[in-house]
């Protein structure tokens, strides 16, 4: 797995689950593709989390093995969690993942804790479940 990293610059604000588009200049100007934050908000740094899945993957993971940084750009953040977790309806939940799809759900879950603990949320349980083909990648 490929961690993209990038500080948090004022302005650049997003909720937890939320994804970004990512373009490669050096693999296309074209090919944009879609990758969840992992991080949450409230953190300095900013994280994407990337698993080889294909052909534009495959080339991206090649060129971050050769080069310690690489100009990426970027659009968004897109796309909102379709459960109310914001408000206090909801003070037991149940996070479930696989594979790469714990991206969101680590950056939610990371939020969540967060807030419970600056006092900001009442939170009774939080069950994180993620289930993976293999633990090595």
């Amino acid at each position: 797995v490929l961690e993209i990293s990038f500080t948090k610059t004022k302005g650049f604000d997003y909720n937890p689950g939320q994804y970004m588009y990512m373009a490669v200049p050096k693999l296309s100007i074209f090919q944009w593709h879609p990758f969840s934050l992992s991080s949450s908000p409230y953190q300095s740094k900013v994280t994407m989390h990337i698993r080889k899945a294909g052909n534009w993957t495959n080339a991206l993971f090649k060129l971050a093995k050769k080069n310690k940084e690489i100009t990426i750009w970027m659009e968004g953040p897109y796309g909102s969690v379709s459960v109310d977790l914001i408000s206090e309806r909801y003070q037991m939940i149940v996070l479930l993942s696989g594979g790469i799809g714990v991206t969101p759900m680590q950056s939610i879950c990371q939020q969540l804790l967060h807030e419970y603990d600056i006092g900001k949320r009442s939170l009774n349980k939080l069950w994180f479940i993620w289930t993976a083909r293999d633990v090595r990648g």
